[in-house]
């Protein structure tokens, strides 16, 4: 037994322990009514997960919104704005109909200005306290249901459909470092999504009367050039040396889908989650391979100037998500916020 790792596990366990002690607590404070939430007078769908990142709600986030909208619904997207500087009640970060979002992502942080640079006819807006974009997205747009982008511990406002969006791996997971609750804030999920080829963990087993659908992610095109207009199949860097670079939560996995698509992956640059590239740092990318094809994830390519994604040799990956037995899927929702869209209470 290695009992210096052993040991340094547990350092590391004993802290985290308590804060997801002071984390049942919270939940246990809002279940007795001794912490209120706010009930808002549209349909609510929260799409959120349980570790520090990386598990692909954003995608899920899109494709939901996408599928309302085309079902006649008038969704909004919202979302605290997680690494952007605003601290206004509310902000509008796109109102559906603009070409581009209205603010910066420094502003709304990048998943937001991601969000909104994919979606059209779709109104995203970031706060902090949720209720308030919730209630603008009423007010200024009619939206009649709103999907909060990661809003699975936003307890303070009252969710009709909780989406929990899930590796696969939870359950081995160190608390705190890892993971933001402990597994038995699975029970408040209505449903759970899982990986296409993930096996489902015993301790998910015994939520018999959770249903389990599964996701994937499609790489599904290459922009380049202006940001967001123009894009090719992912397969026209097929046998060529890349350079990769990411500042997201899972880096393994954008390396891993580069070389399933026959990318010859000869270097991968790699910040912390939402980092936010100087011009220094990029002209540095730049001088370091300056005849090797440059490729960052979507989420990172929204951040960047364009003087840079104007370069011919920068590209940036799109994913989408891949719902299996999307009608299901659909239908599920759909039962969740039907036959009332908007009950028209607003209690908070």
């Amino acid at each position: 037994m290695n009992w210096s790792r052993t040991i340094s596990k547990s350092l590391l366990t004993i802290p985290g322990e308590f804060f997801h002690a002071l984390q049942r607590g919270r939940q246990f404070a809002y279940d007795l009514g001794l912490l209120k939430s706010c009930k808002a007078p549209i349909k609510v769908i929260s799409v959120g997960n349980l570790v520090l990142g990386g598990s692909g709600k954003t995608p899920v986030v899109i494709w939901l919104a996408e599928r309302l909208g085309s079902i006649g619904l008038s969704p909004a997207v919202v979302s605290r704005g997680y690494g952007g500087s605003n601290r206004d009640p509310f902000l509008i970060v796109t109102d559906g109909m603009s070409e581009q979002p209205r603010e910066d992502s420094t502003v709304v942080g990048d998943e937001p200005f991601l969000i909104a640079s994919r979606l059209r006819g779709v109104p995203v807006l970031v706060g902090r306290k949720r209720i308030h974009p919730v209630m603008a997205a009423v007010n200024l747009f009619g939206s009649n249901v709103v999907i909060l982008d990661d809003g699975f511990q936003h307890l303070s406002l009252e969710r009709d459909l909780n989406l929990l969006v899930l590796v696969g791996n939870e359950h081995e997971m160190l608390p705190l470092i890892e993971l933001r609750e402990s597994m038995s804030a699975v029970q408040r999920a209505d449903a759970l999504m899982l990986p296409r080829h993930a096996i489902v963990p015993e301790a998910f087993k015994s939520l018999k009367n959770k249903p389990i659908f599964r996701l994937g992610q499609k790489p599904v095109g290459l922009l380049f050039n202006k940001r967001f207009s123009e894009i090719v199949p992912p397969d026209t860097l097929r046998d060529r040396s890349v350079q990769l670079v990411s500042a997201i939560a899972r880096p393994e996995r954008f390396a891993h889908t580069a070389r399933n698509l026959g990318w010859q992956v000869v270097a991968h640059v790699v910040h912390r989650d939402h980092h936010f590239f100087s011009d220094r740092e990029l002209e540095h990318i730049l001088n370091e391979n300056p005849s090797m094809d440059i490729v960052f994830t979507e989420k990172d390519w929204v951040k960047l100037p364009d003087w840079f994604v104007n370069k011919d040799n920068t590209w940036a990956l799109r994913i989408d998500a891949e719902i299996d037995e999307e009608a299901d899927f659909t239908h599920f929702v759909m039962r969740w916020i039907a036959p009332r869209v908007s009950d028209g209470v607003n209690v908070c």
